[in-house]
């Protein structure tokens, strides 16, 4: 009789017996001394200050600093917890008035980074009233912009002295309602969820 030999690898075969396959295979297994090892790692004696040895009155006169373990640092124990006489103090002072540097009085800022405006009250009641009858008679022409350029003001002033005529307003409202006729759902939805958002933050909520 002759013998054929299968031509693949007999590891390859093994789905045909898992029986023999769970024995073959190797496995992670753990023992009693892994455990008994990890138990005694994580078996942790708690720290001496955190005891039950503090009666109640004491407890309410005084305070436990217990910081984590780490490499003595000024920065950790602050400074209610420290002597009069601790050198720490001084170290701790250092590092503010270097963490700080422009919190001393003689210390100068640096400069703005834009240049601050000053206010000015340069316009006169004439000037005041120009405005006002060049913003009612033509609000198309003589914008909020140009009127602040022409008297050189600030938009807001414009905006504060004078106020845009009823059909100046409603033709903006109607440009505003056909842009949001163009708008889909998406961006319908998103508007609306702004304005819940607004009126939450009114509300501090």
């Amino acid at each position: 009789m002759n013998l054929a030999l299968p031509k693949r690898p007999v590891t390859t075969l093994l789905f045909l017996y898992p029986q023999f396959a769970q024995a073959l295979i190797p496995a992670a297994r753990r023992h009693e001394s892994s455990a008994r090892r990890t138990t005694k790692r994580l078996r942790v004696k708690p720290d001496p200050s955190f005891a039950n040895s503090i009666t109640a009155d004491q407890l309410r006169e005084h305070v436990v600093f217990n910081p984590p373990s780490s490499s003595p640092s000024p920065y950790q124990t602050p400074a209610a917890f420290l002597p009069r006489s601790d050198p720490r103090r001084s170290l701790l002072t250092q590092a503010h008035d270097h963490a700080n540097p422009y919190a001393q009085p003689n210390k100068r800022l640096p400069p703005p980074v834009e240049k601050p405006v000053e206010k000015r009250y340069h316009l006169k009641e004439e000037e005041i009233a120009e405005i006002r009858r060049l913003r009612q008679e033509d609000p198309a022409t003589w914008t909020r912009n140009k009127l602040a350029r022409k008297f050189d003001c600030s938009d807001l002033f414009v905006a504060m002295i004078c106020e845009a005529s009823p059909e100046r307003k409603a033709q903006q409202q109607k440009g505003l309602d056909e842009i949001r006729a163009r708008w889909g759902n998406r961006r319908r939805h998103a508007r609306e969820d702004r304005q819940k958002r607004r009126a939450l933050v009114g509300r501090d909520e």
